[in-house]
């Protein structure tokens, strides 16, 4: 079978061939008078048509193309004797991807079919790199994301998805350009970011030298207009924020912004509402719709609860009668709070904090229907007017399918009680908060001269078009979503050795061990069901995964990677158990087939490693004697080999139960090598080459398996 390589090759011949016979293949005007769409109702008549060749059939001296532009398709009849011989000569020049104009008479075939009988053609454009034989080679969801332009080539629902999220656009701008809103335009680069809760890019420009950050909002500048005399502005544009991505967030993004004049929250209520029904009315022609098997409905009224009430109607928790921290602490323990969750819980200052927090981690994923929370702690809106109740302001968010749409409050116009929020805020950033909200002198001194009462609004365009085109990601509705460069530009780093208890540790300078394997987290799911079918292997993998997540927490690595190389470490596992030397060798093809970089199977292959015990080798023979050597291989190793001892702790219990396993218990069982004697404790031990004591890692490791403990049947 001819490589890329080899049909790139036959296509730059036939290029050259077409230039050597004075045919320009890239010509720059072209023949056109007709869309494919306009064409087809046009029978009888001649037309003038152009676009891309995706299919080909001949017989004899008769050839059919499916010709495809943005508006439709159509197929194209080519007889030798209807073309010139030199167009007819041309023929055997066309490969699939090439752009081509036809001109010729509409008709239908004998079958029917509504046809170009072509009486001339040109190419108009020469590929060099074929297409994906239909979607064959472009199943990998990452690399959907990555070639974009393919994407839209093969996947209808993509483009139609894409399209429609310009439409949504366009209804927002014209409702609001058709209630006197004025759009506008405000900095991208801001002497000081805020808006938001947020980390930004910085960027350094050379000839001012002054350091600058990408906006994480354009909020502080809209208010801005209002203080100079406009009363109704807003703007649709792109934001950033240096934080972590996955199906609902990425680091670029687009938001609505507006600030009203002379309103409240409860205005913004209102006419969110009433922006978001008129949107999926004249885009989608309803108001109720199906998200992801979920019938929803935005028409108005919807449901609106203050947070408090929320919290007490969803989790059963008063979080109101809170009368101070510990015992505000002491209740959200008691609760079903993630292991990220209760460690973030302990550097909570404030009960306005804590009944946030709870909100977030027990209330927000319940909010299917479309929903608005109003009346937020002052500790968490530091922009937003209080309320009657100085405790809450007068904030409300809107959620949909468990995610949040957007923010809004009635705006802090008092300039002293600005300054006192501020001065809170930075209380806060230096405890430790990095998303603290930014003093902004400039800002507090242009609200002194007057600030009108306003009602700030905000709404992410991207989850918004996700909630209107059934988008399970965020990247299925951006057009060209943030991904992991593919090529490491090694020039601009150099590659340092690290050390951990006297073990080198290959890592970048910046002292991550993290790089791009080829297939995304779906697909991985996917090759485990299809290559694991024994439960017990399985449900291993998963703990793999949930441990190695973890460490890629604790390290601040790329948690979607390292949990990817848990759930597919032992991918080859099914085909290899009555010959495990050939364990950690059968995966090669698998991970390669299916996109897998030379990292991923570096990875993987190293936990292979020396397998066996003792001087009794029973792994591949290729891979005895070699040593791990990145942080990521220590890691792999140790978390894959953990799980065996966990598990084995959690069933000699005499509930059986997971979550009552405590570290002390599994620390004696740890050091008790007549225990669960086949677990090498010298492979759990190289956590210590990644800077954890054995301690730390056991803890971390029963953490992570007891937050799956319901998804492990323990």
């Amino acid at each position: 079978m001819p490589t890329i390589t080899d049909l790139r090759n036959i296509r730059i011949e036939k290029l050259h061939k077409l230039e050597q016979m004075g045919i320009d293949p890239y010509p720059s005007c072209v023949t056109r008078d007709h869309t494919i769409e306009e064409a087809r109702a046009k029978e009888g008549e001649d037309v003038s048509i152009v676009g891309r060749v995706t299919g080909r059939r001949g017989h004899g001296k008769i050839s059919f193309l499916d010709l495809v532009d943005e508006s439709g398709q159509i197929q194209i009849v080519c007889k030798a004797d209807k073309i010139p011989d030199q167009s007819a000569l041309l023929a055997e020049f066309i490969d699939l991807g090439d752009f081509v104009s036809v001109q010729g008479l509409i008709g239908k075939t004998e079958a029917g079919e509504i046809s170009v009988f072509a009486t001339d053609f040109q190419i108009i454009t020469k590929t060099i790199r074929p297409l994906p034989e239909k979607w064959h080679g472009l199943k990998d969801t990452e690399e959907r994301y990555r070639k974009r332009y393919l994407d839209t080539i093969f996947n209808s629902e993509v483009k139609n998805r894409l399209m429609l999220r310009s439409k949504i656009i366009d209804a927002l701008r014209d409702f609001l350009t058709n209630r006197g809103f004025l759009e506008v335009e405000t900095p991208t680069l801001q002497p000081v970011y805020g808006g938001g809760f947020a980390r930004p890019f910085t960027t350094h420009h050379n000839e001012l030298d002054a350091d600058f950050y990408l906006r994480i909002s354009d909020e502080m500048y809209l208010k801005r207009l209002i203080i100079g005399g406009f009363e109704k502005v807003f703007e649709i544009t792109k934001v950033f924020r240096n934080e972590g991505i996955d199906h609902d967030h990425n680091p670029e993004f687009t938001m609505f912004e507006a600030q009203i004049a002379y309103k409240d929250y409860l205005y913004g209520m209102d006419i969110i509402e009433e922006i978001i029904e008129y949107i999926a009315q004249r885009t989608l022609g309803k108001t109720t719709f199906i998200y992801q098997e979920q019938e929803m409905s935005v028409k108005r009224p919807w449901p609106r609860y203050r947070l408090t009430e929320a919290i007490h109607t969803f989790t059963g928790v008063d979080s109101s009668s809170w009368k101070n921290l510990k015992e505000a602490k002491t209740a959200i323990q008691g609760m079903d709070i993630s292991e990220k969750g209760l460690e973030s819980l302990k550097h909570i200052k404030t009960i306005g904090e804590c009944i946030a927090f709870v909100f977030e981690e027990a209330v927000e994923s319940q909010l299917i229907q479309p929903t608005i929370i109003y009346d937020y702690p002052i500790e968490v809106s530091p922009l937003a007017k209080k309320c009657e109740d100085p405790r809450f302001t007068q904030r409300f968010e809107m959620f949909a399918f468990g995610l949040e749409l957007g923010n809004n409050y009635s705006e802090l116009n008092n300039p002293i009680d600005l300054t006192k929020r501020f001065i809170e805020e930075k209380k806060r950033e230096d405890a430790g908060f990095e998303e603290a909200h930014q003093t902004d002198d400039d800002y507090l001194e242009a609200i002194e001269h007057g600030f009108p009462p306003a009602c700030g609004l905000g709404v992410g365009i991207d989850r918004l078009v996700m909630l209107l085109t059934d988008a399970k990601s965020i990247k299925e509705v951006i057009l060209f979503p943030t991904l992991r460069p593919k090529i490491e530009k090694r020039n601009n780093y150099k590659h340092e050795k690290a050390t951990s208890n006297g073990k080198e540790i290959n890592q970048d300078s910046y002292g991550h061990d993290t790089k791009d394997i080829g297939i995304a987290y779906e697909k991985a799911e996917q090759l485990l069901d299809e290559y694991i079918k024994d439960p017990v292997t399985k449900l291993h993998c998963i703990e793999a995964e949930a441990i190695m997540r973890a460490l890629a927490r604790h390290f601040k690595e790329d948690e979607e990677v390292w949990g990817t190389i848990g759930l597919l470490h032992d991918i080859d596992w099914e085909l290899t158990k009555t010959d495990t030397k050939q364990h950690c060798l059968k995966c090669v093809e698998i991970l390669r087939s299916h996109g897998g970089t030379d990292f991923l199977i570096e990875t993987i292959q190293s936990h292979g490693f020396s397998q066996g015990f003792g001087d009794d080798h029973y792994g591949p023979p290729e891979l005895k004697g070699k040593e791990r050597t990145t942080k990521i291989q220590h890691a792999l190793a140790a978390a894959e080999t953990l799980t065996g001892l966990i598990i084995a702790s959690t069933l000699v219990q005499p509930d059986k139960k997971l979550e009552n396993v405590k570290l002390e218990s599994l620390m004696k069982k740890y050091k008790s090598k007549a225990f669960a004697a086949n677990c090498r404790r010298e492979i759990i031990a190289e956590c210590e080459h990644i800077g954890l004591s054995v301690e730390e890692f056991l803890e971390l490791g029963l953490k992570a398996l007891q937050n799956i403990h319901g998804k492990l049947g323990l």
